[in-house]
């Protein structure tokens, strides 16, 4: 084999290297399209949807994260909460169904966000988080009758399990997991930074 081979097989190898990297972090699948190139480049409203659980750490540290995609790229992206209440947490689908219950009185947001900033709060399993999500609820102004009723009704639980088995069948496994127009990411990014270049891949493609 003379140099020029030798050369060719490198070059081919190292290309086969970058692909694979890329397609394993998640940032391609295999039908993702092709990335836009050029100085006028249009981007395109994009979906992400985040399958969470209200006591996991990592779910919390990612919502800086969501915030700043929504402060630079506005209404190009809109993220959507499932609900994925692990085993392993006691008091997260307690979590999961105050939220739902929120939602009935249209505080999800409201009552998502205080549920994960009080994380430390309620997620331990000798606390009992009903006295705290009621405490929450009446501070964003629930009437408290109804929300403890939805607290404990079959269709909040039916939602919030609805949500989990239909992560389930997408092969969601632990959360956070990520999925931008219907891809799966297969690794979350590390930093806001790589975040963004994830979701530009996806807002740029054809």
């Amino acid at each position: 084999m003379n140099k020029l081979s030798t050369q060719i097989i490198a070059f081919v190898v190292v290309l086969a290297i970058v692909a694979g990297a890329l397609y394993f972090s998640g940032v391609f699948s295999s039908d993702n399209g092709a990335v836009a190139s050029g100085e006028d480049r249009t981007p395109r409203q994009i979906q992400i949807l985040k399958y969470s659980d209200y006591s996991c750490p990592a779910c919390r540290i990612y919502i800086p994260f969501q915030e700043q995609l929504k402060a630079e790229f506005g209404d190009l992206v809109d993220i959507q909460y499932r609900y994925f209440p692990l085993d392993g947490f006691p008091n997260s689908r307690t979590a999961a169904h105050a939220v739902e219950a929120a939602n009935r009185q249209g505080k999800f947001t409201e009552m998502h966000n205080l549920v994960f900033e009080r994380q430390d709060e309620w997620s331990p399993g000798h606390i009992n988080i009903r006295e705290y999500v009621t405490a929450y609820a009446e501070q964003i102004g629930l009437d408290r009758d109804q929300f403890l009723a939805d607290l404990d009704s079959d269709e909040v639980r039916n939602r919030v399990e609805q949500q989990k088995q239909e992560g389930m069948r997408r092969s969601v496994n632990a959360t956070p997991t990520y999925f931008i127009d219907g891809f799966m990411l297969r690794q979350n990014p590390q930093s806001y930074e790589q975040f963004k270049s994830i979701v530009e891949l996806y807002m740029y493609r054809n």
